[in-house]
């Protein structure tokens, strides 16, 4: 079981606007959702939601600490939205041109991948591929101030992605090694 509801955060780290926008995007497009996680916002959070958000720009990621809270709070902690969400993101974030490559793709070499591009989509937070084989892999997120539901996120993520690579997912499962170091097995048939 992860944690739940971290706000106040101090996590002072950023994180760009692309990363944003594929949960945004996910969330905005389920309109009552949506409006109970603008509601469940503070009032500054909701403002800065309110705003655009460009994909180049890099934000204070205290604004996603925010954001899942408050789909924590209008969810009742629901883990599938969580994952939902995550599942939506990879949707957002693997353009159909690229799935294209998918097909060539093992899952290993695109979860190597996605490692390299969390250090340009946050100033915080490692994610290594520690080993792999023919039908899952384990990987871990080392980050210190990760907001707390994240990880469920990507696990979503990580089962679509699976998905995309024209192989069964079974569900991703997330441990919590120690206070900011999370472990992932992903598996598939």
């Amino acid at each position: 079981m992860l944690p739940t509801m971290s706000t106040p955060h101090p996590d002072a780290s950023e994180v760009k606007g692309y990363a944003l926008l594929s949960y945004l995007h996910g969330l905005q497009a389920q309109p009552r959702t949506w409006a109970a996680v603008l509601e469940a916002l503070a009032p500054e959070d909701r403002h800065f939601f309110e705003e655009p958000v460009f994909a180049n720009q890099w934000y204070p990621r205290r604004h996603l600490h925010a954001l899942l809270d408050a789909l924590d709070a209008a969810t009742r902690g629901s883990e599938a939205e969580f994952r939902r969400l995550g599942e939506r993101a990879a949707e957002f974030q693997i353009h159909k041109i690229y799935r294209i490559f998918l097909g060539f793709a093992t899952p290993a070499m695109v979860f190597r991948r996605a490692s390299t591009i969390l250090s340009r989509q946050s100033t915080s937070g490692e994610f290594t591929v520690l080993t792999e084989a023919d039908d899952h892999l384990v990987g871990e997120l080392l980050d210190p101030a990760v907001p707390p539901r994240l990880p469920l996120v990507i696990a979503g993520w990580s089962d679509r992605v699976v998905q995309m690579l024209r192989r069964r997912p079974t569900p991703t499962t997330v441990t919590v090694v120690s206070p900011g170091r999370y472990r992932f097995l992903v598996s598939w048939t």
